[in-house]
């Protein structure tokens, strides 16, 4: 008699529950649900935003994580299979940086340490490409394994004691959204309900870093307190960075098609349409902060209420008139002036903005895992620890010993990502931490099977 399919929820679809996903679903007898919250569907970090003009031509950013490298064998092996089915394509373009910034301050190894690859249509199209071919794969299968995917938030999770298995409750629609207002979430969020599994799941794998918050953000998802704690000490600090997306009216004539910065403000710019899959008429580029800058702006608009202690949702008034016109600022001067990244060579002036938008990434990346509690540029925010300290990003390596991601084999709970990873900060350590924590899960439930039996 066949047995009824492990059920695994993973939390978060940025680029490691895609991964994990991607991982389990060449094993049989599996259900796999995967929740996200993204206003813009799965893709997390990675994701891109895209707008129509007044003449309906899409202006297109990827405003998260720009591109990523391959400096591992055994990522070396997943980026081969994402290449041949047209997921990821290599990025090519001419990248400089200031003559004055060192190579181990540079954005990600930009220039210096290429190849650097991207999306095929975007970077969100990485993860929403892998889940659309694992979903099909697991449909046309012989096997009684399936995944399901949804835009749904997941706010709190229950064990029950006599199952083991676990509950999850959560909404949809607006209060599922990160930057929806809190009074709206508190008249709505009365109706959470649960959600997926009706019996429960017998593995939960959790990739967002934020579901491990308290309960005041609003991505927090009720993790049970002890492995909470556990993550939050894992993590040691969160690296905040803000991201602005800007259009022209017409060409910029600017000489290359990214850089990286030494800048107080500015870090990273990159022109999206020198990218494969977005091309367009205006020409668009994304202007990333440094984290000494997003940490200032995140201590002066803080995200959390220092009197009633409730979530602050990033609100696009602000991001539009202080981050955004601050690092439009800070790309205008190192462009048109003598002392910025194009030196004597520099532009009279910038074409007038015909858009303007930006974002907060309050959990852009880890920390180095050398820096703690002594770090000179650590500092507590609202209870939360964000360090500003810029180290080598490329090429990515093994920083500490031990495992990618965090478990505890008692409750079947995993805690993956990049936060969690013994890597370098980065795309690379997020896949590989989604890909170990996914073996692990379906090992334990190998041998909690078998122990039964």
């Amino acid at each position: 008699m066949a047995t009824k399919p492990k059920a695994i929820a993973i939390i978060g679809g940025g680029i490691a529950g895609a991964t994990a996903a991607q991982t389990l679903s060449k094993y049989a007898n599996l259900t796999i649900h995967l929740f996200d919250q993204g206003r813009r569907g799965v893709g997390g970090r990675t994701s891109s935003r895209s707008v129509a003009s007044e003449s309906d031509v899409d202006m297109k950013w990827d405003h998260g994580c720009q591109f990523f490298r391959a400096d591992t064998p055994q990522f070396q092996k997943i980026l081969h299979g994402w290449v041949e089915k047209g997921f990821v394509k290599e990025w090519k373009g001419n990248f400089v940086s200031s003559a004055s910034l060192s190579t181990d301050r540079e954005f990600f190894g930009l220039p210096s340490h290429p190849p650097f690859f991207v999306g095929s249509d975007g970077m969100q199209s990485i993860a929403q490409n892998v889940l659309k071919e694992v979903h099909h794969s697991m449909i046309n299968s012989t096997t009684s394994s399936s995944l399901q995917f949804t835009g749904t938030r997941v706010s709190q999770m229950e064990r029950d004691e006599t199952t083991k298995l676990w509950r999850l409750f959560g909404t949809t629609g607006d209060t599922a959204y990160h930057d929806t207002p809190e009074a709206l979430v508190r008249r709505i969020e009365d109706g959470m309900y649960q959600i997926g599994e009706d019996d429960g799941y017998d593995a939960v794998i959790l990739t967002d870093v934020s579901s491990s918050f308290e309960s005041w953000h609003r991505a927090s998802a009720g993790v049970p307190e002890d492995f909470a704690k556990r993550v939050r000490e894992r993590v040691g600090a969160r690296v905040p960075l803000f991201a602005a997306m800007i259009a022209f009216d017409k060409g910029s004539n600017i000489p290359f098609d990214a850089a990286s910065f030494d800048d107080s403000i500015i870090w990273f710019a990159a022109k999206s349409n020198s990218k494969p899959g977005t091309k367009g008429c205006y020409e668009c580029w994304t202007l990333i902060s440094t984290p000494e800058y997003a940490m200032k702006q995140i201590e002066e608009t803080p995200m959390q209420d220092p009197q009633t202690g409730e979530f602050i949702p990033q609100s696009s008034y602000y991001l539009t008139t202080v981050p955004g016109p601050d690092l439009v600022n800070a790309f205008n001067a190192q462009l048109c002036n003598e002392s910025g990244v194009l030196g004597s060579e520099m532009l009279d002036k910038l074409p007038n903005i015909i858009h303007l938008d930006a974002q907060r990434w309050g959990s852009a990346m880890p920390c180095h895992r050398h820096l703690d509690v002594t770090s000179t540029t650590r500092k507590i925010i609202a209870i939360v620890p964000y360090d500003s300290a810029r180290h080598s990003l490329a090429p990515t390596k093994l920083e500490r010993n031990g495992s990618s991601f965090l478990v505890d084999g008692d409750l079947m709970l995993l805690q993956a990502g990049d936060m969690m990873s013994s890597h370098t900060p980065g795309f690379e350590g997020a896949v590989l931490s989604g890909h170990d924590a996914a073996e692990c899960v379906y090992k334990m439930l190998q041998s909690s099977e078998s122990k039964v039996v």
